[in-house]
Parts: structure tokens; C-alpha cells; sequence
């Protein structure tokens, strides 16, 4: 779908854990592509307790040409099903076709997107913000209610984004029976002075 020439890509990788244990991994990927920018979500996620079973492999790709979003797909294979959604820039807006988990969803969006998901594993986002969650075709709204984080809100979704120099460290993502906590993990590849 997307293609690079004299890129440069920067690969940030996430542990995803539930009650303290690593049940996946998410690898974000930033490529700067000259006037536009590539953001890249990967991930594997495995979770087996008695009460609750998830299985998914998550791709997102966006592209942002002058900061507003141009393309953006995503597709899921999982437990529950495979989707996919795909959101393409228009003369209006952006028009959206999508399979998810509960329904099916054709709708054009008016205006500009100027953040997404993916994107603020990058840029940290301002309070008051509307940032386009690929997947669900829909905006997070986002709010600062103390210095420590950002909290955004999609339907019953309920997620805080904690940042250290402008980049994503720690999200959590509320869940009734469980959270889920993904967490930057500091590259191993680090030279040992002599």
C-alpha cells in the first residue's frame, strides 16, 4: 500500500502486560518520508486466564502529508473475528469503510485529521485534542487531568497516555475485568564502555 524513497525510520517497542505479566508486543514505527510522515503499529498479543482469552495481531499504517492525515489502514486477525478499516482522504474530508468487531461502518468524515493513534506514540497530544483512532473510524477525546498523564476517552473506552520528552512511555488501557499496560522497553543494544 505504501512505499518509501530516503527515509529515515525511528522503531520504538512496547511491552504489553496484564497483571504484571508480558502477553505481547507492540514495535511503533515512525518514518519520515520528506513532506510526509509514516506512522506503523505492529503487534502480537496473547492473553489465556480462565476468564478471559484474546488473541490478535494488530497492524496500523497512516501516512500524514503536512500534518493531515492522507491514508490510513488497519488491519486485525484475532479470536474474535478479522477486520479492517480504511480511511482515505477526499475532497470533503476522508471516506471510511470499515469491518468491526460489531458492525460494519461506511461514513465520510468532514474536515481535517491532524493526530491519530499511531501518531502520538510520537508527539505527545494537547489537552482538548481530537485524536483519530484508526481502528474505530472515531475521534479520542483527550484531556489533561493532572500533570502525570492524558486521559482519552472513545465510548466506553478509557485510556491514559503517560509521555517523557514528547514520546509515549506508558499507556494503560482500562478494562472491567482487567487493564492493560503498555510499556516502552529502553533498547539492550547500548555499547559498555570499557
Amino acid at each position: 500500500m505504501f512505499f518509501s524513497i530516503n527515509s529515515f525510520a525511528q522503531t520504538r517497542e512496547y511491552a504489553v502486560k496484564v497483571v504484571g505479566l508480558r502477553v505481547g508486543t507492540i514495535y511503533a514505527t515512525k518514518t519520515n518520508l520528506g513532506d510526509s510522515v509514516s506512522y506503523e503499529l505492529k503487534s502480537k498479543v496473547d492473553v489465556n486466564f480462565l476468564v478471559y482469552k484474546l488473541k490478535v495481531d494488530y497492524h496500523v499504517h497512516s501516512i500524514l502529508s503536512g500534518g493531515k492525515l492522507k491514508r490510513s489502514l488497519v488491519s486485525v486477525e484475532s479470536n474474535r473475528g478479522n477486520f479492517l478499516t480504511d480511511t482515505k482522504k477526499s475532497k470533503e474530508g476522508y471516506d471510511v469503510k470499515s469491518v468491526q468487531h460489531e458492525d460494519k461502518v461506511n461514513k465520510k468524515i468532514k474536515g481535517e485529521i491532524n493526530s491519530t493513534f499511531a501518531s502520538i506514540y510520537f508527539n505527545e497530544p494537547k489537552a482538548k485534542d481530537k485524536v483519530y483512532a484508526e481502528y474505530y473510524a472515531d475521534f479520542i477525546n483527550i484531556t489533561k487531568p493532572s500533570p502525570e498523564y492524558y486521559k482519552g476517552v472513545l465510548n466506553d473506552n478509557v485510556d491514559e497516555y503517560y509521555y517523557k520528552n514528547g514520546e509515549l512511555i506508558k499507556l494503560v488501557k482500562k478494562n472491567k475485568i482487567t487493564d492493560m499496560v503498555i510499556e516502552y522497553q529502553e533498547p539492550s543494544n547500548k555499547k559498555v564502555r570499557k
